[in-house]
């Protein structure tokens, strides 16, 4: 509420000046604006920590210098706690619905989101049939082993040579085998 007197009162029995009154002029908004500030920091700090307004500064290059160095752990230490379980189960289908059905499509046919985009939108051309279910699996495996782009540089297919085990390229090969026609 505002008294008399020009100045702010609130339920706490803080009393700040009147903000934009004509006989305290500038000197009066800073003193209302250092106060209201003081109030704004002192009522957002939290438990017994200061708060925060350049919480961005440790990330700052010139700032970590004047940390002390980081200690690195132990060459043959050991994790205690179990490591999380992977999400991927190996088998052939789930390999292929990870790796491949974007390109080829879940039915391996060549009509998966990302090749009709290429074709749709840039005109590829596929350099041979994204149909999957016309080759053996002995024909599949070759194409997943190359480490580099199986059908040269301006091929989309990426290589799977170092990114699948020989396992994974297999269970992938036999998967394909067993899709329908």
């Amino acid at each position: 509420m505002i008294n008399r007197v020009g100045s702010i009162s609130f339920t706490s029995g803080l009393t700040l000046p009147k903000l934009g009154g004509r006989k305290r002029g500038l000197k009066g908004w800073f003193l209302g604006t250092a106060v209201l500030f003081g109030v704004l920091v002192a009522g957002c700090s939290q438990g017994t920590y200061p708060l925060d307004i350049f919480y961005e500064q440790h990330y700052q290059q010139s700032y970590r210098s004047h940390e002390p160095p980081r200690l690195s752990g132990v060459a043959d230490a050991v994790a205690f706690y179990p490591p999380t379980a992977s999400t991927v189960t190996n088998t052939g289908a789930e390999l292929f619905l990870v790796n491949c059905q974007m390109c080829h499509g879940v039915d391996a046919k060549g009509t998966g989101p990302v090749l009709n985009k290429l074709r749709d939108s840039y005109g590829y051309q596929t350099f041979v049939t994204p149909d999957l279910t016309t080759l053996p699996a002995s024909a599949i495996e070759p194409f997943l082993r190359a480490a580099s782009r199986p059908f040269g540089p301006d091929s989309v297919m990426p290589p799977f040579g170092k990114l699948l085990s020989g396992a994974e390229r297999t269970a992938i090969a036999q998967y394909i085998s067993t899709l329908p026609k």
